[in-house]
This record gives structure tokens, C-alpha cells and sequence, in this order.
């Protein structure tokens, strides 16, 4: 059976317009039939009651009608933007329904599934290639390791298996990148501070010099991404500033962490610059501390995820200092 509503948003929302102007318009005479003040005399007309009645029947025939049109315009709107923020999340997340809404939003709705199945296309063509890449890059490698374990000159040996790990380790990194996040975890109630303290104890255990405090309430998160995500973070304090000092909080909206470690720190103006991928500073952080300045980037990427963020700062008595903010309540 056809719907009696109107199919098109222009003229749903014309319709709207047309009767909150007739109600205006007519309910301020019906009051005054009801009222018997109709036949009035000028004066009673002239009576402020009037004008009284009237703006406030025109005012309540306004608000009821706007309060109704705003939900009925904004419903298929706030679907499709739920659904886009859905999209940046996972873009395996369920299509948008198709079969409702005036015309205007099916077609939008439309469209937008034929974007994400594009988008999905793509990603599996890069997959695809990345794996094929891999591949090439590793089979390389894995001749000249053989290669090298031939060799009799043990110093040599060494430097050129050192070079080979790196190159793997960069191969690697760079990749994992690339491909980004192809499986999204589902959330689960975690204990950071546990976790933290966990992963400074193991460092400890190969001998860095790192120390923690502190403790806060379980919160909601991806475990391995939070866990790659610290990971991250101590790994490059450490290999910057070889030791480092973590102390976890909280407020009431958030989980605070903060890494300090005891490095030279890095110049005001690149602070937000080392986010970026592949970006690398000059002087002390170089090349030479290995890693393909992907570190960073990826730590924030995966804490923005979970709806925190990465900031840095230089502290005064010298050193980097990285905080990182989770939320307690991650939608």
C-alpha cells in the first residue's frame, strides 16, 4: 500500500511550512468564536487580551509544528551520519537501509552503500598487492641471511645480519601501516594500569631502566591496539631517552598516562610535526636510533580509535614527555 506521506523532502518540509501558516492564521479567529468576542465592540477588540491570545495560539502552533518537523527532517540525516562514523571505525560495518525515508535520503543512502563497496574493493586490491610486496621483499632477504650465515668472518657476519634484521623490522613496520586496521577488535573492559604495569615489568626484564606509579578504574578499549599503542610509546622513550618514568591517573572523564623519558627532547615547532608517518627529525633523533619514523603515528592513530589522543610536550628539567588520554565512557 502507497504511503499517504509525501515521497520527496522539498515537499514534506513545503507542507509543514504551508500548515504551521494556517494554524497561525486561523486559530487566533477560532479562539475568539469560542470566547464570544467575535461581535465585540472596537474597544474589547483593541482589549491587549487579544493580541495576548493570538501570539501565544500563533507561538504554540509554531513550536508543536517545529518540534515535529525537526524530528522528521533530522531522523534519515542523523541515520546516514551515524553510519559514516560507523564507516571510519570498521568499514565492515552494516549498510545503510535503502527502503525508507523520503526520496532525497534514499538516493543518498544509495550512493553511500555503493561508496563503502568501493571502498572495500579498493582495500582488498591493496591487500592483495602489500602481500605480493611482502613477499618479493622477504624472499630477497631471506637469500642474503642464508648468504651470510655462510660467511666466515664472524664481525662481518654480524653487521650484515644486523642490516638484514633492520631491513626486515622496516619492511615490516612499514607494511602493518599500509594495511592498517583490516580486523577491528571488539571493545572490552580492560584494566590499563594492570596492563602498564605488565609491560614495564617485562622491559625491566631485558634489562631497561624504566620505572611506574600509579594505578586507575577498568575502562572500555581494544586490547592488542592499546597494547601496541604503549608499546609504541615506551619503546621510543626508551630508545631516546634509554630510560624512562610512567605514571598513570585519572580524572572523571579520563585516563591519563604520561611517559617521561630523559632524552634532549625535540624543537617547539616539530612537537606535532613527528606525528606525521615517515617523519624524522634531525640531530639526535635520526636515523642511527633505527626505526622508520612510524612509531609515533601509528600510537595516536590507534588511541584516536578508541576516542583519546597523543600529545607531547618538552618538561623543564629536560626531556619528552608524551601523555595520552583515554576516555572512561568509549562509544
Amino acid at each position: 500500500m502507497k504511503s499517504v506521506i509525501p515521497d520527496s523532502l522539498f515537499v514534506r518540509l513545503f507542507l509543514l511550512l504551508f500548515v504551521i501558516l494556517s494554524v497561525s492564521i486561523f486559530a487566533g479567529r477560532e479562539i475568539f468564536i469560542m470566547l464570544g468576542l467575535e461581535h465585540a465592540p472596537p474597544a474589547v477588540h483593541r482589549d491587549p487580551f487579544r493580541l495576548y491570545a493570538i501570539l501565544l495560539v500563533r507561538l504554540g502552533a509554531v513550536a508543536l509544528t517545529a518540534w515535529v518537523a525537526a524530528r522528521w527532517l533530522s531522523y534519515p540525516i542523523k541515520r546516514m551520519a551515524n553510519a559514516a562514523e560507523e564507516l571510519g571505525k570498521n568499514l565492515n560495518s552494516p549498510n545503510i537501509e535503502e527502503a525508507s525515508g523520503p526520496s532525497e535520503v534514499r538516493q543518498a543512502s544509495k550512493v553511500f552503500n555503493q561508496m563503502k563497496a568501493r571502498i572495500n574493493l579498493q582495500m582488498e586490491e591493496r591487500n592483495r598487492f602489500l602481500a605480493a610486496v611482502s613477499h618479493d621483499l622477504r624472499t630477497p632477504l631471506t637469500r642474503l641471511k642464508l648468504k651470510a650465515e655462510k660467511m666466515d668472518q664472524q664481525e662481518l657476519q654480524a653487521d650484515i645480519q644486523k642490516d638484514i634484521n633492520e631491513m626486515a623490522s622496516i619492511i615490516d613496520t612499514t607494511l602493518d601501516y599500509l594495511r592498517g586496521d583490516e580486523r577491528p577488535e571488539a571493545d572490552c573492559m580492560l584494566d590499563i594500569g594492570a596492563l602498564v604495569h605488565s609491560m614495564v615489568e617485562d622491559a625491566e626484564e631485558c634489562g631497561e631502566s624504566i620505572t611506574v606509579s600509579g594505578h586507575s578504574s577498568p575502562i572500555k578499549l581494544q586490547p592488542l591496539a592499546i597494547r601496541r599503542c604503549l608499546g609504541n610509546l615506551i619503546e621510543n622513550a626508551l630508545r631516546y631517552g634509554e630510560s624512562a618514568s610512567i605514571s598513570i591517573g585519572e580524572t572523571d572523564s579520563n585516563v591519563v598516562i604520561t611517559i617521561h623519558d630523559s632524552g634532549p627532547g625535540i624543537p617547539e615547532d616539530q612537537l606535532e610535526s613527528v606525528f606525521a608517518p615517515f617523519y624524522r627529525l634531525d640531530a639526535s633523533r635520526n636515523r642511527n636510533h633505527g626505526g622508520v619514523g612510524l612509531g609515533l603515528s601509528i600510537a595516536r592513530d590507534m588511541a584516536r580509535k578508541q576516542g583519546g589522543d597523543i600529545t607531547l610536550k618538552n618538561a623543564q628539567g629536560g626531556g619528552l614527555v608524551a601523555t595520552l588520554l583515554l576516555p572512561k565512557h568509549h562509544l
